[in-house]
């Protein structure tokens, strides 16, 4: 009876051991999660660096500088830049789209002060909208001068 005590006893140290073993040899693996979503095709930052989006650039230009009349609405839909802005956001991933609203806001906010930039920014949230592709808004957090 001692012998087979003895012997439980040294298989449950066997045992304990392996699995302190085996929590010593686990390999750790670390994942970087962008936090904009899942994607094609690698990061926002990388196809936006790829993409061009000179027109949406030049778009929300001219609405900062202010060179229209109307209603902002009506004057980003009639405007010679608006279509192809909205073909290149259509390029650019759902979940990419703003990011790179975002970057071209943040590029430009340095040029206009006041209403300029303020309109500018409206106009920016709304762009995707305007478009017709998602998401409808964009939360772009303004500079204001």
């Amino acid at each position: 009876m001692v012998k087979l005590a003895t012997l439980a006893a040294i298989s449950a140290a066997f045992l304990l051991m392996s699995h302190l073993v085996e929590a010593h040899w686990t390999t750790v693996t670390s994942v970087e999660i962008d936090e904009e979503g899942p994607r094609r095709g690698g990061s926002c930052h990388e196809q936006l660096r790829r993409q061009d989006l000179g027109r949406c650039e030049q778009l929300l230009e001219d609405v900062a500088r202010g060179g229209r009349e109307g209603s902002e609405r009506e004057w980003m839909e009639s405007s010679e830049s608006l279509r192809p802005c909205c073909e290149q956001l259509r390029q650019v991933q759902e979940g990419c789209r703003c990011e790179g609203i975002k970057q071209i806001v943040r590029e430009q906010q340095g040029e206009f002060r006041g209403e300029g930039s303020r309109e500018m920014v409206r106009s920016a949230r709304r762009l995707p909208l305007t478009c017709g592709v998602g998401p409808q808004y964009c939360e772009i957090r303004a500079a204001w001068y």
